[in-house]
Parts: structure tokens; C-alpha cells; sequence
């Protein structure tokens, strides 16, 4: 369970509101108005996900995810801002250095929130998942469920099922709509498709998955050896 949330943004008003959504959805969550204060709690109490601003006094938003993932580069950073435009060359050089972020645009509403909160916390669920031996674990991320994607999903079922013995793959779909679209403006945030190892009917499905505009990530996740392997389309 994504149980610590830290929001570093220097806006009272917006720390207020994050910590208002949610602490009624059960979630303990701290706050930082600014990039150092963020750091330092960050080291005295590791986060589940970090809300972080860009413009800041002192150190900025970038300047501030770089330390923070020199801490630890597992942390879970989502970049919120309404100067995305104003930022993006920092971005860009951050994203090539291989620092792993989202990014979303302010305002969020209440839904989106929860929605990321919610997000997390089904990535943290397939962490215990792996650690228990799955060899497939996969996410398929929705805008909603329509009569298109409903057969797909039940598609997808059906071949793992015929590839997989029972207990040994996991299929979830999260249904998101109103969560903001990740950032691909210059296409500096896609993640390439990785496929070796991943059983060809599988391959497919998710190639099919890519071109509906219903669907905004499939993200699967496999034992390989001693390794899991991360695909994204």
C-alpha cells in the first residue's frame, strides 16, 4: 500500500489541497514548500511518491529530482507544474541522463489525484507480485472501457491463459479516466518497447494495444533468469 506522501511545491494553497484529497483516500502525507526541505525529509523518512513542483525558490524542480534520485533512484517522482514549455530543455537533459519521472500538468483535479495515488500503488501490489514468482504480470491502462477494449482484454485472458499455467500470470486492467496524459511533447518521455523473451501472441495483443486511442499503456512486467524485464508500449 502506497501508505507516505510527500508534496514539495512552494504554493500553501496547493500543499493544502493534495493533503486534503488524500488524507481522506487514507494516505499519510507530508509537506515541503521548497526543494531542500523536500530532500531533507526525504532522507529522514523514504516517500512511496513524491509530488514535485518545478518552480521553486531556492534550488528548482529539476534540481531537486536529481538530488532526490541521487538518494535514491527508485523513488517514485511526479512532476506537477504548469510550465512544462518553460522547462522542457531541463527535462529533456534529466530524462537523457536517465532519471525516471512523470510529468502532469497543474491543475489536477481531485479524480487525478487520487487516480496517480492509485496508479502507484497497483505498481507497488506487482512488486509483491514478482517477489512471489509470476512469470507475467500485466497492466493495461484505459481511458474506459468500451466494447472495443472489453474485447481485447478478453482476448489477452485467453491466450495467457493458453501459455501460462494457472497462478503464474496476473492480468489487471485500471480504468483512468479524467488521469492526466503522461507528457510526449518531442517524444522525450517515450520508453522503447523491449521484446525479447516475451511469447509471441503476447507481442501481438500489445501491438494491437498500441494503436487504439482508448488505451494509454500496457505495461507488463517478466522473470527472466534471475531478472525482470519491463515492457512499456
Amino acid at each position: 500500500m502506497v501508505n507516505n506522501i510527500l508534496v514539495i511545491d512552494d504554493d500553501p494553497a496547493v500543499r493544502g489541497a493534495f493533503k486534503l484529497i488524500l488524507e481522506e483516500e487514507g494516505y499519510h502525507v507530508r509537506e515541503a514548500e521548497n526543494g531542500l526541505q523536500g530532500i531533507a525529509m526525504v532522507e529522514a523518512d523514504r516517500p512511496d511518491l513524491i509530488f514535485l513542483d518545478l518552480r521553486m525558490p531556492g534550488i528548482d524542480g529539476v534540481e531537486t529530482l536529481r538530488r532526490l534520485k541521487a538518494l535514491d533512484n527508485s523513488l517514485n517522482v511526479y512532476i506537477v507544474t504548469a510550465f512544462a514549455a518553460e522547462f522542457m530543455d531541463q527535462l529533456k537533459d534529466a530524462h537523457e541522463e536517465g532519471l525516471q519521472f512523470e510529468l502532469a500538468s497543474k491543475p489536477l483535479s481531485a479524480s487525478q489525484i487520487r487516480n496517480i495515488a492509485q496508479v502507484v500503488h497497483i505498481a507497488k501490489v506487482h512488486e509483491g507480485r514478482r517477489a512471489n514468482h509470476h512469470k507475467l504480470v500485466l497492466t493495461l491502462y484505459v481511458v474506459s472501457l468500451n466494447p472495443e477494449t472489453r474485447r481485447l482484454v478478453e482476448q489477452i485472458s485467453a491466450v495467457l491463459a493458453g501459455i501460462y499455467e494457472p497462478g503464474h500470470w496476473v492480468f489487471d486492467v485500471v480504468e483512468v479516466l479524467g488521469m492526466p496524459e503522461k507528457a510526449l511533447e518531442k517524444e522525450i518521455f517515450a520508453t522503447p518497447m523491449l521484446v525479447r523473451d516475451l511469447p509471441e501472441p503476447v507481442l501481438k495483443l500489445l501491438g494491437d494495444l498500441s494503436r487504439m486511442s482508448s488505451v494509454m499503456a500496457a505495461i507488463t512486467t517478466q522473470n527472466v533468469g534471475t531478472g525482470v524485464q519491463t515492457v512499456i508500449v
